[in-house]
């Protein structure tokens, strides 16, 4: 997806903060795929999801434990006086992050608009993208350094 990679380039995610963003997005796809099976009565495929919902939960959890050596226990209390390792992150760039990787879901449109980017150029690419036209950078005017 170009977009996807645009955003990388534009907004310089640590590898916290892009792995962040892509496991909850995960989420959000799972939750989408969850509820089109229950609108539609696939019992089976709710069942599915939900295991695909935990396994990415897992995976979220393991992304935020990754730089907190003392978490081991995924029930244990994390309020021990450590500081959160995801404090390091910058929640907007997250937040944007997610906002570029849910787009073609409806949860993902509901819960990060489009609105929330910053950036102009990356918001028109993600904007025409979702609109099935071509977000080639040569058509939005994105800089060339953007693009190598």
């Amino acid at each position: 997806m170009y977009t996807a990679e645009l955003a990388v380039k534009t907004l310089e995610p640590t590898a916290q903060e892009d792995q962040l963003a892509e496991d909850y997005a995960s989420i959000l796809d799972t939750v989408a795929h969850i509820d089109r099976s229950l609108r539609d009565g696939e019992w089976h495929s709710v069942r599915d999801g939900l295991d695909q919902l935990i396994s990415a939960a897992e995976d979220m959890w393991s992304s935020l434990s990754a730089s907190d050596p003392g978490a081991e226990d995924p029930d244990e209390d994390f309020d021990d006086g450590r500081p959160d390792p995801a404090l390091d992150t910058d929640t907007a760039k997250v937040r944007q992050l997610v906002a570029v990787y849910t787009e073609p879901h409806v949860i993902g449109r509901t819960l990060y608009p489009v609105s929330g980017i910053d950036d102009p150029q990356l918001r028109a690419a993600v904007e025409r993208e979702d609109a099935g036209q071509d977000p080639v950078p040569e058509q939005q005017g994105v800089s060339a350094e953007l693009v190598h």
